[in-house]
């Protein structure tokens, strides 16, 4: 999914998206957009061990989206880099490499 100037205007979700897609794409993890408190967030379980979860949220800091633990709001990585996003997220709920639900 490409990024663009649109998603300033449009907040959260299209960040989401593009990181549930890469999320999916590394394997091994079930994903989905829920609500929290009002506020989207990225529900992610490894696929093996569903007691090993995690929320993601997309925020903007500083002038830039990031993608931030939602219980800590820790940063992860850049919102335009969904792909080490979903390796961080990989190594912190237990998934193994290549495994597709």
């Amino acid at each position: 999914m490409t990024i663009d100037h649109l998603t300033a205007m449009s907040g959260r979700r299209p960040f989401l998206t593009a990181l549930d897609e890469a999320v999916r794409e590394r394997g091994g993890m079930s994903c989905g957009i829920v609500p929290r408190s009002g506020t989207p967030v990225l529900h992610v379980i490894n696929t093996e061990l569903p007691s090993r979860f995690t929320e993601i949220s997309a925020d903007f800091i500083g002038g830039a989206w990031v993608f931030t633990w939602a219980g800590t709001s820790d940063t992860i990585s850049a919102a335009n880099a969904p792909a080490i996003a979903a390796h961080a997220i990989a190594r912190t709920v237990g998934a193994h490499l290549g495994l597709r639900p």
